[in-house]
């Protein structure tokens, strides 16, 4: 039911979806989640988490501004102790683990859940570094493991031929290209959606590597086909 205001006017014939990206993200560094955002703006949920997340891999300190925002306390009434955050010693260990077996970091885009939550939080230690908030010891070891300390995605030539290998196994399991508008579509569609849609356009500003083109070429046909093409065919 739309809301009603004062004057008997309701939102849905007179307030149209609000969609100024800055303030998504202006909202968001004021600790916002996502859901609350696409709901108090009237967007899909979808689209805001999109720009959101490009946000971030924009911009690496982004998630730490965020939490220091979201970590400031503010009058309120008593409330429930908070829920139990793993010590960093204990997420390290996982970390250097992992590390050890897999003899990489992990990846943002793997399906594995606790590989994710890992790169979550290594990503978090890029942040607190980067704004001079991380401890020498906690710097110290993490330089035990390798090269971590780069942009918040880690190694992008690794990361370009991780999303590549999914976008070739979406493929294959479904015998289309993702499309992010279908029904249905989840998270990692809608990322592979937006990531072959870069690679379009980067093509077209002549800015996609040969290498990475030719690659594209030869895996996938017709990668480079725009979305016009491909509904009048």
């Amino acid at each position: 039911m739309p809301h009603q205001f004062m004057d008997g006017s309701d939102d849905a014939g007179e307030w149209g979806p609000a969609t100024s990206r800055e303030e998504w993200l202006l909202m968001y560094l004021r600790g916002l989640s996502i859901k609350q955002i696409a709901e108090l703006c009237r967007v899909k949920y979808e689209k805001v988490r999109l720009h959101i997340r490009y946000q971030e891999r924009r911009y690496p300190t982004l998630l730490g501004r965020r939490l220091i925002l979201h970590d400031q306390p503010a009058p309120a009434p008593p409330q429930p102790a908070a829920p139990y955050r793993q010590p960093w010693e204990e997420k390290f260990a996982q970390l250097r683990t992992f590390v050890r077996r897999r003899r990489r970091f992990p990846q943002q885009l793997s399906p594995n859940l606790e590989e994710k939550n890992l790169h979550r939080w290594l990503r978090y230690q890029r942040a607190r570094y980067t704004d001079g908030r991380m401890t020498e010891e906690q710097s110290r070891q993490l330089d035990t493991l390798g090269v971590w300390r780069g942009n918040v995605l880690g190694d992008r030539e690794t990361h370009w031929h991780t999303v590549h290998t999914q976008l070739l196994q979406f493929i294959q399991g479904t015998g289309r290209m993702p499309r992010r508008a279908n029904e249905g579509a989840n998270a990692l569609e809608a990322t592979l959606d937006v990531w072959i849609q870069t690679q379009r356009a980067k093509a077209r500003a002549g800015t996609l590597t040969p290498t990475r083109r030719n690659t594209l070429d030869r895996t996938i046909p017709g990668w480079n086909t725009t979305r016009a093409s491909q509904r009048s065919g």
